[in-house]
């Protein structure tokens, strides 16, 4: 007789979630999931058929998605899972995690302080900046100056994106061009000059690359705010707001660089939000 129960079950689809590789691997497992939550039979779980069919309520659908995490090592917003309205877009939804995974395993996120990895993270920039958007951008101080710290994120051994934070405490003036108002005690960095190649977009490397500046600069030096802007029109339906716990000050501002949004995240009281919702548009580029 078998025992141990959901537990059980639950460990035994965790054990075999790493090798499904094919859409029909992952429907089979996901109609042994199902069928165990819902209480129906497994041939009535097709593609086709929805969640609302196979009687799951919102509660059911929650259990499901966080046994699905379990199985399969992926994370799905509660947001993201309730738009999944039947079985084949849940099943396509996990393929595209799964794909998602294996394309960004090879990629680092370095910290940059030799020459080398400077003059690879200008040649960024002035890929994404000058030549494809056509901006103008003030190179910020290089490796090894006080105040600010280079993130380089790499692909084996192509250099991929970029991202700097600047110590801007203190600074009244660029808090006043950009109607910033800090504590005088609060210690401020702004994320700045964000870009990744073209062919690396909307792949996960923009929220490495703002984690690994959170957790080697931003926690161990004390900065109280982070702060960035970001192009408007897609401010409010970023990474950064959905889930990495940004938000977006009034008023909209005019800059050299378009109509932008003052980014803020408040570090000291900051709650993690897991699992960025990559179907979201994201523009990962940010010369400011």
């Amino acid at each position: 007789m078998e025992s141990g129960g959901r537990g059980s079950d639950r460990a035994r689809h965790a054990q075999i979630g790493g090798v499904m590789n094919t859409k029909q691997e992952l429907l089979t497992h996901l109609q042994q999931i199902s069928s165990e939550q819902l209480g129906v039979q497994q041939e009535e779980i097709t593609e086709k058929a929805t969640w609302t069919q196979l009687g799951a309520d919102s509660l059911d659908r929650l259990e499901i998605s966080r046994a699905i995490e379990d199985a399969f090592k992926v994370e799905i917003p509660h947001a993201v899972g309730e738009r999944l309205n039947t079985v084949g877009e849940t099943v396509d939804h996990l393929l595209a995690l799964i794909a998602l995974r294996r394309e960004i395993s090879n990629i680092r996120i370095e910290t940059a302080t030799t020459n080398q990895q400077w003059a690879e993270m200008l040649g960024i920039r002035t890929q994404v900046f000058t030549i494809e958007h056509g901006f103008s951008v003030r190179p910020l101080p290089g490796p090894g100056e006080s105040g600010v710290w280079h993130f380089l994120a790499r692909d084996n051994h192509d250099a991929i994106g970029t991202l700097s934070v600047v110590d801007t405490t203190g600074d009244r003036q660029i808090h006043q061009r950009y109607r910033l108002s800090f504590g005088e005690k609060d210690r401020a960095a702004r994320y700045a000059q964000l870009a990744i190649v073209r062919p690396y977009r909307k792949r996960g490397i923009f929220k490495m690359l703002i984690e690994a500046a959170q957790s080697t600069v931003i926690h161990l030096n004390g900065f109280a705010v982070g702060w960035l802007l970001y192009p408007a029109a897609h401010a409010r339906s970023s990474v950064l707001i959905r889930s990495l716990g940004f938000a977006a000050q009034a008023p909209l501002l005019t800059t050299e660089f378009g109509s932008c949004h003052v980014l803020i995240r408040r570090e000291s009281s900051l709650l993690q939000v897991n699992g960025a919702d990559e179907s979201l548009p994201i523009v990962e580029t940010c010369p400011i």
